[in-house]
């Protein structure tokens, strides 16, 4: 029978491998680390929702006036077409359907006149919004903004962080970000 020694358990000074501090530093350092990342994806994510509603909206804008230009010289069609803001997340393209386009209100004036209606992304919402209707009329278009104004401002913002994207249209129908 083979009796072991003792001492050739204990390690000597020149074993290798990491001491129970060591090892504490680096889960604390890597734990740090991930904490920073998961909170930079999550402010980047909301980052990606931003720009792709200020995306949407330019969309919907340029569709609004796509739609104005084609109507003209048609019989039986709306005076033209426009977006509708609401407050806070509301958006919604609208067909003016005056009997007389030339006594029309150039304005959103209810349900009847809805063509699409949108939503924002639930962490977004509209932080300002100088205009309420922006109408494109054909056959130039001629843009009419409500209020009456030169240039009009729409500003999306994500709820939490405060990031905001601005769009804005100008009374010569030119829309950019």
């Amino acid at each position: 029978m083979k009796i072991l020694n003792p001492k050739s358990y204990i390690l000597n000074s020149n074993s290798k491998g990491f001491t129970i501090i060591e090892m504490l530093v680096i889960i604390g350092t890597l734990s740090l680390i991930s904490a920073i990342l998961i909170i930079n994806i999550r402010s980047g994510g909301q980052q990606v929702i931003l720009f792709r509603e200020q995306a949407k909206i330019l969309s919907i804008l340029s569709k609004a006036k796509s739609l104005g230009v084609a109507t003209f010289g048609k019989t039986g069609v709306p005076c033209g077409y426009g977006v509708h803001f609401e407050a806070p997340s509301t958006f919604l393209i609208f067909k003016d359907l005056a009997g007389d386009c030339q006594v029309s209100d150039k304005r959103y004036s209810g349900g009847a006149e809805i063509y699409e209606a949108f939503q924002l992304d639930p962490v977004l919402k509209f932080d300002t919004l100088t205009l309420s209707d922006v109408i494109f009329i054909p056959p130039d278009p001629s843009v009419v903004i409500t209020p009456s104004q030169d240039e009009a401002t729409v500003v999306i913002k994500v709820i939490k962080s405060g990031t905001s994207a601005t769009i804005k249209i100008n009374s010569a129908g030119q829309i950019s970000t």
